[in-house]
């Protein structure tokens, strides 16, 4: 299983790595999505939101039957990236224009300043500014899989690098080249985003006898990457980038770096912090399918997932960003392994009760146990030329574990009458580790119907309808808490005690005994129908989750003389929504066909009850945050903001404070996430299906987001449109003059409706003529161009 502090201990600002990228798609077989009530039964607690089971590949009996593929491509960013403005002022007393201080759009209102002239630069723009190049990745891969009746293989192995668009800008390198005793700039920090890695694949299934199946698995995956700074982050890319001063100017850094254009620091510096992450995982697990009798299946299933990660980050003296303490060195060293240990045993017994009912039984029990062992070491204030910890001056060293346990156990009767109609009963139990001394375990109840109405004698036979199944379920599910939410702890502190340094301990987490998970009962109904002589299918489901007993961190009161918050069960939340799934055949001829698969899904959430303060007895009031708030009846994370309206009451183009009216309270803006997401493939075969183009479209709507980007351009860099240009949208200068000029400082005009419509991928896959394949003793060959994030409207 994949956890969530798999991720990386190294703040770059942006998203880390998901360990889901260790996985070769080239190795799926299949993947299957398992949601509501049957999730949680299935798999207990750690299943609440749904189960995707992967499924890799495994041999067929034959010969050996090899693959060889092999993928090159480049990487391009052609995002639009904004504007930065500049205006350049004369004041009243005198006739030079000021380099100094701006000439803002409300001082040339209050005639405070003339604007001389206005400048504006896009150093994304400019080939000798950018940091963006032409980024490029190679991909290559061999599979071999065969065998006989009695045992089967498939080995694979994958290498694949890839270097991203980012890189150090000419002005940067010819800059570190003067300054630093060095002939060319280290290639991790000339391009500092890129990953390497290499996987290999080994699955086995040996039939034992006629009542004995053996599986095995195992995939080893090594990858080193390079992250940048960027993002949200003062050091880092994008808010240098994009906070610059408007023109393009020779300014030096206090390290002597060329500006050119970007705000404080340049890519010789913040691409100079080296951050790598290198991976070791393992996945290895083995199955026997023991069939003692004919009504009798019985499956045991244990797994290891293992990984290694080490976190790293370099900071040599007098090389990165003059920040903090920064420029004089620092090295980060974090190692971090990752136990996730599965055990499962299922038996199922299936009967025949009589010509017309049938009966399936099934019992199981699993274990997990998730292990975090993480040690770090750093060292601050480098030696010169230095590269390890042991060489700085303040040393300092952490250690972390994790330990996480599950065990549950299941029990599931289904009835099945005439193959059409199947009704299905379960019961799973859980205990984890996280939850509260007090609490022992959780129970999770589900119950379906499936019916396949169609094959009744009394549904109507139409031509064009080939057949129709109903379904509906009702269960439970839950979420479980963090490993420490429950527990009381302590943190270490020193004290003096008779003038000598003496070690001591104070309450860092209060505790709670009585913590349990989420609780969840969900109700979903749906239905499929298969039409037009099969050429048409569409699955359509309804789904209704109230979870009770959310895990809220509640703030305590300071005479606890504790943390300021613990975790308690408290309020409700309700999540409903829809989601469809259409295939066609639109057209299927040998010389053109076209297919369409449309997967749509709605989703609407509140907070049904914020709970009690169970210190004051009373309704716990709304959390108020800056831009976001939880209330009754709103989403979670709901967008609230003052609103405000303005006129230009002078009609001079302008907006100043005194033209815009701002709400006396906040108002709900929008949903934070998605209503809508909708994919739409489309293929086309052509040329007796030897050609086969694939269109994926991504479209999400229903939502709103925060333009961080664009408030802190206006809000404290000063170089937005907005605060600068006379020619600027009066909305523009709007939301602008309310966030800097008025008592609210709303940010209402920055959160925005985030619709968009994107072409996620484009293809073409042309079959090579037989004959091509042939001399190279192959049975077929095929030829793929492909693009990504081709294009977007919004």
């Amino acid at each position: 299983g994949n956890r969530s502090d798999a991720a990386s201990t190294i703040g770059i600002g942006g998203t880390n790595p998901s360990r889901v990228n260790d996985i070769n798609p080239e190795e799926i077989e299949t993947i299957d999505v398992i949601k509501g009530p049957s999730a949680a039964a299935l798999y207990g607690t750690a299943a609440s939101t749904g189960v995707i089971i992967i499924s890799t590949k495994h041999g067929q009996p034959g010969p050996a039957r090899w693959s060889i593929y092999g993928e090159q491509g480049v990487i391009r960013d052609y995002n639009d990236y904004p504007v930065a403005y500049r205006a350049w002022r004369t004041t009243p007393s005198a006739s030079t224009p000021s380099n100094g201080v701006q000439c803002l759009l409300t001082q040339v209102a209050a005639g405070t300043c003339t604007q001389d002239s206005i400048t504006s630069f896009n150093l994304f723009d400019d080939p000798v500014s950018s940091p963006n190049a032409t980024g490029y990745r190679n991909q290559y891969g061999l599979q071999v899989s065969g065998g006989t009746d009695a045992s089967r293989y498939f080995v694979s192995g994958e290498w694949e690098n890839e270097v991203s668009q980012l890189k150090m800008p000419p002005f940067a390198v010819d800059s570190l080249l003067k300054i630093r005793p060095i002939t060319e700039v280290p290639f991790e920090q000339l391009r500092p985003n890129g990953r390497r890695r290499v996987s290999l694949r080994v699955n086995a299934d040996v039939r034992a006898n006629s009542r004995l199946d053996l599986s095995l698995a195992s995939a080893f995956t090594t990858s080193t990457q390079r992250l940048p700074q960027t993002d949200n982050n003062t050091t880092g890319l994008l808010s240098n980038g994009l906070g610059g001063p408007g023109f393009r100017y020779n300014v030096l850094s206090s390290n002597g770096n060329r500006l050119f254009g970007y705000r404080t620091f340049g890519p010789g510096e913040f691409f100079s912090e080296t951050v790598k992450q290198d991976i070791n995982r393992f996945i290895g697990s083995g199955t026997a399918n023991w069939r003692p009798t004919s009504w009798l299946a019985v499956r045991l299933t244990g797994g290891l997932d293992f990984t290694s990660r080490r976190d790293s980050d370099l900071c040599q003296r007098s090389q990165c960003v003059d920040f903090a303490e920064i420029k004089k060195g620092f090295k980060v060293d974090n190692r971090s392994y990752l136990f996730n240990y599965t055990a499962d045993a299922t038996a199922t017994a299936t009967f025949q009760l009589s010509p017309v009912l049938s009966s399936r039984t099934s019992a199981g029990a699993q274990y997990l146990k998730d292990v975090l062992d993480r040690n770090g070491a750093s060292g601050e204030d480098l030696a010169p030329g230095s590269t390890t910890i042991s060489s700085g001056v303040i040393p300092n060293s952490r250690d972390t574990t994790d330990i996480t346990k599950t065990v549950g156990a299941y029990v599931e009767q289904q009835f099945g009458y005439k193959d059409r109609l199947f009704v299905t009963g379960g019961l799973r139990v859980d205990d984890n580790s996280a939850f509260g001394v007090d609490f022992h375990a959780v129970y999770y109840p589900k119950l379906s119907v499936s019916y396949v109405i169609s094959e009744e004698p009394y549904f109507p036979k139409w031509s064009w309808l080939n057949s129709v199944r109903l379904r509906g379920a009702i269960g439970a599910s839950g979420v479980q808490p963090s490993t420490t939410d429950a527990l009381r702890f302590f943190e270490p502190r020193r004290t003096s005690v008779d003038n000598a340094d003496t070690p001591g301990i104070i309450f860092s987490a209060l505790g709670n005994p009585n913590l349990k998970p989420e609780r969840a009962r969900e109700f979903e109904i749906g239905g499929e129908a298969v039409l037009l002589d099969r050429r048409l299918s569409v699955d359509l489901t309804y789904y209704n989750k109230r979870t009770k007993d959310a895990l809220i961190a509640r703030i305590l009161p300071p005479s606890a003389g504790v943390s300021v918050t613990r975790f308690e069960n408290l309020g409700a939340v309700v999540n409903r929504g829809l989601e469809a799934l259409v295939n066609a055949r639109l057209v299927d001829r040998p010389a053109f066909a076209w297919d369409l698969t449309i997967n749509a899904g709605y989703n609407t959430n509140f907070i049904a009850d914020m709970g009690v303060d169970p210190a004051t007895g009373k309704p716990i009031p709304p959390i108020i945050g800056t831009t976001t708030q939880q209330r009754v009846g709103y989403p979670i994370n709901a967008w609230f903001q003052r609103p405000y309206t303005f006129q230009d009451l002078d009609g001079n183009g302008i907006i100043t404070a005194n033209e815009i009216t701002v709400a006396d309270s906040a108002q709900f803006v929008g949903y934070p996430n998605p209503r809508w997401e909708v994919t739409y493939t489309s293929g086309f075969d052509l040329f007796d299906r030897r050609l086969r183009l694939n269109f994926l479209f991504d479209h999400k709507s229903g939502f709103y987001q925060l333009n961080g980007t664009e408030r802190i351009r206006c809000e404290s860099r000063l170089n937005c449109r907005g605060e600068i240009d006379p020619t600027a949208p009066l909305s523009e200068q709007a939301r602008s003059v309310a966030l800097r000029e008025t008592p609210s400082r709303t940010q209402w005009g920055f959160i925005e409706k985030a619709t968009f419509i994107r072409l996620r991928e484009a293809s073409a896959t042309y079959e090579l003529p037989q004959r091509w394949a042939q001399a190279f003793r192959a049975s077929r060959a095929s030829l793929t161009v492909a693009g990504r994030n081709l294009w977007k409207a919004t």
